[in-house]
């Protein structure tokens, strides 16, 4: 259900609760007209009822609390206009009735209630019974609408990019008939077959076998340093042998040899 077609509905039964408390109110007067009518009271508040209810119709737009709030007055009177009515029968039922006319009717009694304030009772309390559920109604479907959300300004497009302008075509080339084309044209040589077959043409006929996927070697595990080698000692020096001494012999030696 769109919400114009809701909007619909509750303006249409808050009019119509209007027109059923209105009817409520004098209809009990009219009927009883001509004698007396005791439940002619209750016309004053279907009236603020009936005003109320065409209020909220005029003025439900605003706000649901204000929609809300006048519904709560409008059955608040409702309810009380048929409590007046529905409170002649009861006392008449607990005090007790006199005689019909033209007999005395003593003090403290009253007469029974008429055919016309039966069907005004009736009449009054159907109308303000329907007025409340038409009204509640209305009051549902103004819920049941959702709330507007304002819509945010449309954005500024920026100019829609435009593509390049196209170059220029190249002029059209003359259209060359195929037979003219393969008449200029030189004949191909045919190359002259060799009986001598190269090993790199042989090479690259046979064809090459796919290679077999290598299989993952295990890593190694690292080798162990070696301890370095302790440094050697080195050798005491020796010691230096001492010259002999000289001998006597060797001392007379040069002097015989001076005598001589």
């Amino acid at each position: 259900m769109d919400a114009t077609q809701r909007e619909a509905r509750v303006l249409w039964s808050f009019w119509i609760a209007c027109g059923l408390a209105i009817t409520g109110g004098i209809l009990p007067l009219l009927l009883a007209a001509g004698g007396t009518n005791r439940i002619a009271g209750a016309a004053i508040p279907l009236g603020v009822a009936a005003v109320a209810f065409a209020a909220a119709a005029l003025l439900y737009p605003q706000g649901r609390p204000l929609a809300t709030a006048l519904y709560f007055v409008a059955g608040m009177a409702l309810v009380y206009g048929m409590l007046l009515m529905i409170a002649v029968p009861l006392r008449l039922a607990v005090i007790g009735t006199c005689d019909p006319v033209p007999a005395l009717c003593p003090s403290g009694f009253e007469r029974p209630m008429s055919g016309g304030e039966d069907s005004g009772l009736a009449i009054g309390v159907a109308m303000g019974t329907l007025a409340i559920l038409v009204g509640f109604f209305g009051l549902l479907m103004l819920y049941r609408i959702r709330p507007k959300v304002a819509t945010p300004p449309p954005m500024r497009r920026e100019k829609p990019w435009e593509p390049p302008a196209a170059s220029p075509a190249p002029p059209a080339t003359p259209e060359v008939e195929p037979r003219a084309v393969a008449a200029a044209a030189p004949p191909l040589e045919s190359p002259t077959p060799t009986s001598e077959v190269t090993p790199a043409d042989s090479a690259a006929a046979t064809p090459k076998s796919p290679r077999k996927p290598r299989a993952k070697r295990t890593p190694e595990p690292p080798a162990e340093l070696t301890a370095p080698a302790e440094p050697l000692e080195l050798e005491a020096p020796e010691e230096l042998l001492e010259l002999p001494a000289p001998s006597a012999s060797s001392d007379e030696k040069p002097e015989a040899g001076s005598t001589s």
